[in-house]
């Protein structure tokens, strides 16, 4: 059975990453929860997506500049009782709802020793580190931070993703982990965008070398029928989704699939599937280019990308 994975709790009918979506999550028996995690500049670690507070809370400050003090101030625009929880809340609520597993999305653009304050932060709370390597999956996003995590011993023993918009990155991961060869930092699996397990690659060359060494599939963020219904022909363990209540039921109704099929590209959703899987090369022809993130008058082309990608819902 494919697990189902709240993106950022339950995005799609609560506000994201507040403790209305964990408990109505958790309530609709998600198998994980997945949220995000940044510092504020006094080395405390927030549950928060974005690295800036305008979207969701009442001020617009950058969270890595301000004091957990001054975070903690902040109101949520739409619910004015909800705070930004912080991470040791959230384990806290953890340890109180015995079925829960949490997926760490831990935000690259923080500095590294996030991972630290994290393990640190879990220690705090509860003083069983076998207790938690059952709990918790870190999810890391470039090669050097999963070595950080090698060599301060903070993953040991623990489910670490790469999650990534590219395969080329996620291969990455995957051959660092065979090459150390040590079974306490095997990587768990990789966590990619749905539209890149479209591709040749993953599935001719990619899939056979995942089977081989057990190495799990996500795929983010997975909304549409049509998407679910391509997901369930793939070798996939679990999807990320906005509404864990419709993914389980998607995941259900398409479970008899076990063989992946382009739709055919005269049809509509055979277009929008020739399409993404076009925008998808582009974008990753693009993204990863470092000149792309050069700022021009404050944008760059690598920003412009994304809000291109958010206005056609790619991501």
């Amino acid at each position: 059975m494919m697990e189902i994975v709240g993106h950022r709790a339950f995005k799609g009918q609560y506000i994201e990453n507040t403790w209305t979506a964990f408990e109505r999550a958790y309530e609709a028996k998600t198998d994980v929860i997945e949220t995000d995690l940044q510092m504020t500049s006094d080395g405390v670690v927030m549950v928060n997506h974005d690295t800036d507070t305008g979207r969701i809370w009442d001020q617009n400050l950058v969270i890595g500049d301000h004091t957990f003090e001054e975070i903690k101030q902040l109101r949520c625009k739409d619910d004015k009782n909800a705070q930004m929880p912080s991470l040791e809340e959230l384990l806290r609520w953890t340890v109180e709802h015995p079925h829960g597993k949490i997926m760490l999305d831990i935000k690259f653009t923080n500095n590294k020793i996030i991972l630290v304050k994290t393990f640190a932060t879990m220690l705090r709370v509860k003083d069983d580190l076998e207790y938690w390597q059952s709990r918790i999956i870190w999810g890391l996003w470039l090669l050097d931070w999963f070595e950080y995590g090698i060599e301060t011993g903070v993953l040991k023993d623990f489910q670490v993703i790469v999650i990534s918009l590219s395969l080329d990155i996620a291969r990455g991961f995957i051959d660092y982990s065979l090459k150390l060869n040590n079974p306490h930092y095997k990587l768990y699996g990789i966590s990619i965008h749905y539209v890149a397990s479209w591709t040749d690659t993953f599935r001719k060359e990619m899939v056979p070398v995942l089977k081989k060494h057990d190495i799990k599939v996500f795929l983010w963020t997975v909304n549409k029928v049509i998407d679910f219904k391509c997901t369930a022909g793939l070798p996939i363990h679990g999807v990320v989704t906005d509404d864990p209540i419709v993914a389980r039921q998607l995941c259900l109704e398409f479970s008899s699939i076990r063989e992946f099929h382009k739709p055919d590209w005269t049809t509509i959703n055979g277009a929008r599937f020739c399409l993404y899987l076009t925008v998808y090369r582009i974008v990753c022809s693009l993204l990863f280019k470092s000149w792309a993130h050069y700022k021009v008058a404050g944008i760059s082309v690598a920003y412009l990308v994304f809000l291109l990608l958010r206005s056609i819902h790619f991501l």
